[in-house]
């Protein structure tokens, strides 16, 4: 007896024991590994693409845990800055509300948060440097086809839809995942 017959024998076993069938029922629950499915690279990509959209949800739901925790402490998450050559914003990054803007240059814009945030509580969105958690890694996907696919779905020209319909999920549950 070969080594993956034996090994097959084992497999059958252990179902059996675990689900009480018949050695019969067992066998071809636990399945032929010469005849396993192998999916095709479409089907590869489409799972890496999934993998990814699952490392963005968890990425940004630890980005939104840390705003959380800033905000719970106090502090305000805002958003804007330069907008031209001299005039810039200030936006309230949770509800984009407007709290300042004025066209006179670094200078202005400094006095004006200094002014209106004087106990320095407020946090710009781009200094909150979350570390995102490792790219996935699927079997058969190269590194440099791994980074198109992560430049792919981050691309704003790229819709939900259009993801959604390549990798099979819903139009709703990839922009969940965005």
């Amino acid at each position: 007896m070969s080594k993956s017959s034996r090994a097959r024998t084992r497999a059958v076993r252990q179902r059996m024991s675990e689900s009480g069938a018949s050695y019969a029922r067992a066998a071809r629950e636990v399945g032929d590994p010469r005849q396993q499915f192998v999916p095709n690279r479409t089907d590869l990509v489409r799972a890496h693409i999934r993998a990814l959209l699952s490392g963005q949800a968890q990425d940004t739901q630890q980005r939104d845990a840390e705003i959380q925790a800033l905000e719970a402490e106090g502090h305000r998450i805002v958003d804007g800055g330069q907008t031209g050559l001299d005039s810039w914003e200030i936006l309230d990054w949770r509800t984009g509300e407007q709290l300042a803007h004025g066209d006179d240059g670094l200078e202005g814009y400094d006095a004006t948060a200094d002014r209106l945030d004087p106990d320095d509580t407020w946090i710009h969105i781009d200094q909150l440097e979350s570390e995102p958690g490792p790219r996935p890694v699927t079997a058969g996907i190269p590194d440099s086809l791994s980074e198109a696919l992560d430049d792919w779905i981050s691309m704003r020209s790229t819709t939900d839809e259009e993801i959604a319909e390549f990798i099979g999920w819903s139009v709703d549950r990839v922009r969940d995942h965005r």
